[in-house]
């Protein structure tokens, strides 16, 4: 399994390396390669929320919501597949709120 370690806002790496699933997302005409994997926190993995964030500069691009009759819920109970296909729904639909154009520039500006 794949690992990277977290990074502050300074950049300066943190903490232990963080195991996880690469999912590879196409924003426009850009692929960009994302990091599935458990929040990091004292509880055991199978019971911490699901996050998308970026394996080379060490950033949170978002956490994981499901929806149950149309109200926002943990993803703590998802397995592995299923927080693969609501990490590319909601990776998704950020990118038609936001538009494609605004998700890229905003991913390679904090990758320089």
């Amino acid at each position: 399994m794949k690992t990277y370690i977290m990074r502050d806002r300074k950049g300066q790496r943190f903490g232990d390396p963080v195991p996880y699933t690469p999912i590879i997302f196409t924003a426009g005409t850009t692929t960009h390669r994302f990091a599935l994997h458990r929040e990091v926190g004292a509880a055991p993995a199978s019971y911490r929320e699901w996050v998308v964030s970026h394996p080379v500069i060490g950033a949170k691009v978002c956490r994981i919501t499901v929806f149950y009759k149309g109200m926002p819920c943990s993803s703590k109970g998802l397995n592995s597949k299923e927080a693969r296909a609501a990490a590319m729904a909601q990776l998704e639909a950020m990118c038609e709120r936001i538009g494609s154009e605004k998700f890229n520039t905003t991913i390679n500006g904090v990758q320089t």
